[in-house]
């Protein structure tokens, strides 16, 4: 039976460091005294600042172990994690997870999917992720504001429609760890969206849901992935995706969820 090996971090702070070579032995260094463990039997490592607070866990390979469900809910861009073509290898949540070990993983991206779609893929979970906003701007969804969110107005906006998602993640678990995703700047993919991201497109901008997604995560006290400002703008978004310039390609899928990634540490709990 293998067995797990618990590495106080108050050692570790205080002068200590540990390396492993090859995946067969960790070496602790308190100050300049190594001390060796045998990792052949051991299939997870605890790290944990004194007895009484909870251990962080990680299997050999180096995930961290996330004992909780992930529902991920979005656009085609989600939903080509469990569809893959031969133009990429991965998605972007199959490259979190190969960072972060959750117990449960849902995809519920739905193709050519917009915001409302979601509301009929909510269901039980710990930790959600949703990306919406590129579909609604193709769709041409009115924005709506923040006002027409915090109203709970019911008026078909963006805004009034992601009330109704936040409302329908938290009935099912009040307790629901959610993070927000704005749009990746998408534009072209024929004539389904303008020809630079920065374009108005029926009077909308797709920046204004990406802006309206950050106020609601200010609100809510949320964290963001935002992929809209930080995983490729106009010149490189053409190397970043499969088509011009809306499905990501393996570097695309990569860049996005190393800012996920980013995001879910602020929220994981165990």
């Amino acid at each position: 039976m293998k067995k797990a090996l618990t590495i106080l971090a108050i050692a570790l702070m205080a002068g200590s460091q540990w390396s492993m070579v090859n995946g067969q032995s960790v070496t602790v260094y308190e100050k300049d005294t190594p001390m060796a463990f045998d990792v052949s039997a051991i299939d997870s490592i605890i790290f944990s600042a004194d007895k009484a607070s909870n251990p962080i866990y990680f299997t050999s390979d180096g995930r961290r172990i996330v004992d909780g469900h992930w529902l991920s809910l979005g656009t085609s861009i989600t939903w080509y994690n469990n569809n893959v073509s031969s133009a990429f290898t991965k998605g972007y949540q199959t490259r979190v997870m190969e960072k972060l070990a959750f117990k449960q993983f849902t995809n519920k991206g739905v193709n050519a999917g917009v915001l409302s779609s979601a509301l009929s893929n909510v269901i039980k979970a710990d930790y959600y992720t949703i990306e919406h906003g590129v579909n609604d701007w193709g769709h041409s969804t009115p924005v709506g504001t923040i006002e027409d969110y915090k109203n709970n107005t019911g008026n078909g906006t963006f805004a009034a429609t992601y009330r109704k998602l936040i409302d329908a993640i938290y009935k099912v678990n009040p307790k629901a760890m959610i993070i927000l995703c704005t749009p990746r700047k998408a534009y072209g993919f024929g004539s389904y969206l303008p020809a630079h991201w920065y374009d108005e497109f029926n009077g909308i901008y797709l920046q204004d849901y990406a802006d309206l997604i950050k106020e609601i995560a200010a609100y809510e006290s949320l964290p963001v992935a935002d992929w809209f400002y930080e995983c490729g703008g106009q010149t490189v978004m053409p190397k970043l995706s499969i088509d011009v310039a809306l499905h990501p390609n393996d570097d695309g899928h990569q860049l996005m969820a190393n800012v996920l990634i980013q995001a879910f540490e602020k929220v994981l709990i165990h």
